[in-house]
């Protein structure tokens, strides 16, 4: 029989492996022994030197301390001594040496290497022993300014002549004992370099062969006299170099002064011959139990090889016999479980892969979908019934040869192991899609499926889908078009129908004239209600609708619903109840717009459909743990909905009946554009109603809070107040086709105290722009010749000019918008054009792009 070659070139026998178990599980038993043998010394050893550690840290630590207070002590005696103070008082050196001589030769042994006193802006007296160590005077001045902190050790490090000199530094103040006035410093230097004294006797109390102080790198002092077999490097860098101290330990001990951590390191070598004793022992365990398991491992070896080579090669014999003579064959056992239940296995697997190589060519010939089996060359390789009733009968015998130039390509395709989708074919006005997949042998493909499947019928339906979608889309795009157009042609009439009213409403003589005024406005607000309807629905409906978070305080939509609600409630002797828990300071990030617009349209249906009672407003933030809710209930007393109303309610152009339509007007959208702008900012919205009792709107949205920050109060214009935004009048170009909207835009803006020329033409502005200065340009959108963005776009990118453009558009599609900015416009004013958004922009305009210094102002004044 011809066996496959394996592709593992190292291959191991069984015996070898069961060998290997063994000696492995010997060896760590073994080793285990040893080791917690091991283990026991070490810990012994460990916890001695870890004591003997922290015993000479301490008694470092401990002798560092005690000379270091000895100084202390002299130098807060020093510092209250009366003639000390007496003396410094006068301002006499001479007395001062003499004060020191005497305190020094009572306690030779605790003097201070550098000691110096200050008064408050300079040096008064020092003893002279800082030119010793190299430094001057003006470091000793450096060194006065550096030390801040009173009666505490201050590392300091002071450049001299000779080497940086580190020392520890302690400042006292001299307080007069007459007027208690602060007269002068006393410093006391402890130097620690080359500080041979400290540190022998350091050695001397730690029990240390040697001692090393450094910084860092940088090495202080050391009892290493150069006969060691180690070097201070060596010592530093411990365990790095421990080859050169390998019976010896070192200690590091970081020094704290007033329970602070310094930058000077102690280093303490100590004898380790126990440990290395015990180290060099151990490794001779090892070598020892190593030799043992390996021989064991050989004898070992030879009787399992001896033992089961015989039962392996019955089992293969069994598993060749299979496969040459291809019928069934009976494994007749081992006496080797493992083997025997292995050969069973094979023997059990040989049948189920005749079983499955069976009902795969039954699959084939009785598929009622079309196989056929290629080569990877593009050879036919087989046919099933199916494939041959459908493609090669004697009155369609090309049908095939066509197929197959077909499918050819994609078949070289996938024998070359590219991954393919579905491929369709059309033969003769059937459509057929098939699915191409290679089949692979021992990691080669060998030959190709091709299953195909008629989907003629399927194809035709899709084709119809499709077109009905495209006419769909046509139609919501003229729809939205026409809505755009709409907005424009309505916006235009509306800007000066309002934009009247609102001059008309500071002329009104009596009380009758305001009135007939206030009836224009609220005719005039009310079809822009309407109208902006209209306009979202549509941008929700075509999924262009956008937020815009901004930061701002939510207090501020309190107070709007209480100042723009209370007094149409007034008017209908309706009460209306708002309360919150918001605070005044809290910040949150949402487009506030939208939400003014939800809680709007709520209260409108409240104030319209509530005759009488009252009207609760509940604003609440709620706090868990999947984050911040804002929860608003708006509830009434009015004529309530019908239950199967309730259902629709969020419907749009749907009203609770029609005697309500009749009677109370409305277009059916606002409920509508709550719930989706409610979905939208990933909130849920719902209403409880009893007819005759009153309704109950409740939404909660999920809301981002801010930082807490100081409250600062938009501005904003009131009616009658002073509406003068300018002490010097800024010279405006009014870009407007339109003179009704020319009209009103510069009646707003003489009375906000604005200079105004108006052009009607795009062309027009243009030339006037270069001829003329402006502080501000107020462009139209629609204007003959070239429109607001394209005038926009050359004045800023071809003129290059900076002056400020301020869009005055009745377009309030994202497209207008968006393009305007584009193109450079810094402000968008969307028509109807109101008195308060023109001061808004106006006072945005005042803040941010005027200088009443600029020459184009004082050259219009002119």
């Amino acid at each position: 029989m011809n066996v496959r070659p394996s592709s593992i070139r190292q291959k191991q026998k069984i015996a070898t492996y069961f060998t290997r178990a063994i000696t492995i599980i010997i060896g760590i038993l073994t080793f285990g022994v040893l080791f917690q043998s091991y283990q026991i010394s070490s810990q012994l050893i460990t916890q001695e030197v870890q004591r003997t550690a922290s015993q000479t840290s301490g008694l470092v630590q401990g002798t560092v301390d005690f000379r270091l207070s000895l100084l202390k002590i002299h130098q807060d005696g020093s510092a209250t001594n009366a003639d000390l103070l007496h003396a410094v008082n006068l301002g006499k050196a001479q007395y001062i040496d003499q004060y020191f001589r005497s305190v020094d030769q009572l306690d030779p042994d605790n003097t201070p290497d550098v000691r110096f006193i200050s008064g408050l802006n300079h040096i008064l007296w020092d003893d002279g022993n800082a030119q010793f160590y190299g430094v001057v005077s003006n470091e000793l001045e450096s060194v006065s300014h550096r030390i801040s902190v009173n009666n505490s050790w201050m590392m300091v490090k002071i450049p001299s002549l000779l080497d940086t000199v580190y020392a520890l530094a302690r400042r006292t103040p001299l307080v007069s004992n007459q007027s208690g006035e602060l007269i002068g410093y006393f410093y006391v230097l402890f130097v620690i370099n080359n500080n041979y004294n400290l540190i022998e006797h350091i050695r001397a109390r730690s029990n240390s062969q040697n001692l090393v102080l450094a910084i860092g790198s940088n090495v202080l002092s050391s009892t290493l006299n150069g006969e060691e077999s180690y070097s201070v490097q060596d010592v530093l860098f411990y365990p790095e170099h421990s080859d050169q101290l390998e019976s010896y330990t070192v200690n590091k001990t970081e020094l704290h002064v007033d329970e602070n951590l310094t930058q000077l390191v102690v280093y303490a070598v100590q004898d380790n011959q126990n440990v290395f004793k015990l180290k060099r022992n151990f490794y001779y365990g090892v070598v020892f139990i190593l030799i043992a398991t390996i021989l064991l491992s050989l004898i070992l070896w030879r009787w399992l090889h001896k033992r089961i080579r015989s039962e392996i090669e019955k089992l293969v014999q069994f598993t060749h016999s299979i496969a040459d003579r291809g019928v069934e064959h009976v494994f007749h056992g081992s006496k080797i479980e493992e083997f025997d239940l292995f050969g069973r296995a094979l023997e059990h697997t040989f049948k189920r892969l005749s079983e499955q190589e069976k009902q795969f060519e039954n699959l084939f010939n009785f598929s009622i979908s079309p196989t056929i089996l290629w080569g990877a060359d593009g050879r036919l390789l087989r046919m099933n019934p199916a494939a041959v009733k459908q493609f090669s009968k004697e009155n369609q015998v090309s049908t095939f040869y066509e197929l197959k130039e077909l499918l050819l390509p994609n078949i070289k395709k996938a024998s070359s192991g590219e991954t393919l989708n579905e491929v369709a074919t059309e033969l003769e006005g059937r459509i057929f899609r098939w699915t191409i997949s290679p089949i692979v042998a021992e990691s080669r493909i060998e030959s190709v499926l091709t299953q195909g499947q008629d989907v003629t019928t399927i194809a035709e339906a899709e084709k119809q889908s499709n077109l009905a979608r495209s006419e769909a889309e046509r139609a919501a795009g003229a729809r939205a078009d026409f809505l755009a157009r709409m907005s424009h042609e309505v916006r235009t009439p509306l800007n000066g129908i309002l934009g009247v009213a609102q001059l008309l409403k500071e002329s009104a003589v009596d009380e009758k004239q305001r009135e007939q005024v206030g009836v224009l406005s609220l005719c005039s607000e009310h079809l822009l209600a309407v109208l902006n309807d209209i306009l979202d629905f549509s941008k929700i409906e075509q999924n262009k609708f956008q937020m815009n978070p901004v930061h701002f305080h939510l207090i501020e939509t309190v107070r709007v619903i209480e100042r723009i609600y209370r007094p149409l409630c007034q008017e209908k002797s309706v009460e209306l109840d708002v309360m919150t828990n918001i605070k005044d300071d809290i910040v949150v990030v949402i487009d506030q717009i939208r939400l003014n617009q939800i809680i709007f349209n709520l209260l409108n249906n409240a104030v319209k459909f509530t005759r009488e009672g009252e009207i609760c407003v509940l604003l609440n933030l709620n706090t868990t743990e999947e984050g911040t809710q804002f929860q608003v209930s708006v509830s009434d007393t009015g004529i309530g909905i019908e239950h199967d109303d309730l259902l629709l309610i969020f419907e749009p152009f749907i009203q609770g009946e029609t005697t309500s339509s009749r009677e109370y007007g409305g277009s059916g959208l606002g409920l509508s554009i709550v719930k989706n702008l409610v979905e939208l900012m990933g909130g849920k919205v719902s209403a409880t109603s009893q007819v005759g009792k009153g309704s109950c709107f409740e939404f909660t949205i999920p809301i981002e809070i801010e930082q807490q920050r100081s409250k600062h109060e938009h501005e904003y214009v009131e009616h009658g107040r002073s509406a003068v935004l300018f002490e010097q009048s800024p010279h405006a170009l009014l870009v407007e086709d339109n003179k009704t909207n020319a009209y009103i835009a510069k009646a707003f803006c003489d009375r906000f105290g604005l200079r105004v020329t108006w052009v009607e033409d795009g062309k027009v502005a243009v030339e006037t722009v270069k001829k003329t200065g402006f502080d501000l340009i107020l462009m139209d959108n629609q204007l003959p010749g070239m429109d607001g963005i394209e005038v926009t776009d050359f004045i800023k990118h071809q003129l290059k000019l900076d002056t400020p453009v301020y869009a005055c558009t009745a377009d309030d599609t994202e497209e207008t918008k968006n393009a305007f900015l584009q193109a450079g416009a810094e402000y968008i004013l969307v028509k109807p054009i109101r008195e308060e958004n023109l001061h808004q922009a106006l006072a945005h305009f005042r803040d941010h792009h005027w200088d009443p210094s600029d020459t184009k102002v004082l050259q219009s004044q002119q």
